[in-house]
């Protein structure tokens, strides 16, 4: 398989990109890549079929050869989650994880139950951990990890239509359906997340107020970390992703 890299630089046929640092160092010192070799650069959604030119410890450059056809990569919708903070290395796992199943947008979401918060160094490492994920998921956009917001910010500031999909345990059966109906044709869709120790009925009474969808995620009780994913992975199947 041809390695992948997402680039910040102009693309077009003839010219040079640089990789940045830790792609760079990655095709040094694992993939072990030398001048001449293929790989693919991505940017803004479309990728290139392009040629390394320099390969150092200190960087790497590559020449643009042409534009590359590409089938599938992105859901129909761009897709927003907005999960509430988790304790340890679970949103890790959830940012890896999102990328992974489509998502284009991450928000971060302090809730009266969060019990962590999201430190500068934190969002650094999860925006890096949303690149190397979509680098091997053959995303055509690395997904953007927004900063922190608290949950009635974040409801509030989804403009567009519909209005963002809560999963909520006490939801009748059947709502995650109707809400997907809806949502499908949509080019913009969010989902919500809340935190291990549930939404309060203040943050409930948020979501009614915003006109969310609240919806059940069947009859067990999922997980934070694993909320978010089963709506993606729900909504790509009724989108006809997959």
């Amino acid at each position: 398989m041809i390695p992948r890299f997402f680039v910040d630089e102009l693309c077009e046929p003839g010219r040079e990109v640089d990789l940045d640092g830790a792609d760079a160092r990655h095709a040094n010192v694992v993939l072990r890549l030398r001048a001449g070799d293929p790989l693919i650069v991505v940017r803004d959604g479309t990728a290139w079929d392009a040629t390394l030119t320099e390969v150092l410890a200190s960087g790497a450059r590559a020449r643009i050869v042409s534009a590359r056809e590409e089938a599938g990569g992105e859901l129909p919708a761009a897709v927003t989650v907005m999960q509430a903070l988790t304790k340890g290395a679970k949103f890790d796992f959830v940012v890896e994880k999102a990328v992974e199943l489509g998502a284009r947008i991450i928000v971060p979401v302090q809730c009266e139950r969060s019990y962590a918060e999201a430190r500068e160094h934190k969002l650094e490492r999860w925006r890096r951990i949303a690149r190397a994920a979509a680098s091997q998921a053959r995303r055509r956009y690395v997904p953007s990890v927004a900063e922190p917001i608290v949950w009635a910010s974040a409801l509030a500031s989804w403009k567009s239509s519909p209005p963002p999909i809560v999963a909520y345990e006490r939801a009748p059966a059947g709502s995650l359906e109707e809400a997907l109906e809806r949502a499908c044709p949509a080019p913009n869709v969010a989902v919500a997340i809340g935190p291990e120790g549930g939404l309060t009925e203040a943050e409930v009474e948020a979501a009614c107020s915003a006109g969310c969808a609240l919806v059940s995620l069947g009859p067990t009780i999922l997980r934070t970390e694993t909320a978010a994913l089963a709506m993606l992975a729900a909504l790509a199947a009724r989108c006809n992703w997959w």
